[in-house]
């Protein structure tokens, strides 16, 4: 059972955050159309719960000893230096960054899914942010 405590109550944090994100006003003339700012947060909220349900059916490991706390370290260093970098490198090449540091210190190792993640996922942001809702987001220093 406490294998599936931990995925049970990020399922439980998805719930929540999905109830909230169907209580994001829209305005009038946004709230007939297809992609609104209702949107990101309901798919983010989706694939969270869809996430946590898999990780609930089948178990998560529990790791015990002090070498978990290293993997932390090292995550959180990867959150600072996001962080850092998205001042100067602008939200979406920051993010491809930090995905393919984050996917490494867990121990990813194929290219192709650093690299395929690394890419997929800003450009999915992009084009569901800036392209599709039409949102600016400062590209950072160093692109202007």
């Amino acid at each position: 059972m406490t294998r599936r405590l931990v995925p049970l109550a990020i399922l439980g944090v998805a719930a929540a955050y999905l109830w909230a994100a169907t209580r994001v006003p829209l305005d009038p003339w946004s709230a007939g159309e297809a992609v609104n700012a209702r949107t990101l947060p309901l798919a983010c909220g989706a694939l969270l719960a869809l996430f946590a349900a898999g990780m609930s059916l089948r178990g998560v490991p529990f790791m015990a000893g002090p070498g978990r706390y290293g993997p932390l370290a090292a995550i959180v260093a990867c959150i600072v230096a996001f962080i850092a970098a998205i001042p100067f490198a602008g939200l979406w090449p920051a993010l491809g960054l930090f995905l393919c540091a984050a996917l490494a210190v867990l121990g990813e190792r194929r290219l192709t899914v650093l690299l395929g993640a690394s890419i997929a996922t800003p450009a999915l942001g992009w084009v569901l942010v800036e392209v599709l809702l039409g949102v600016y987001i400062h590209p950072g220093s160093l692109w202007s």
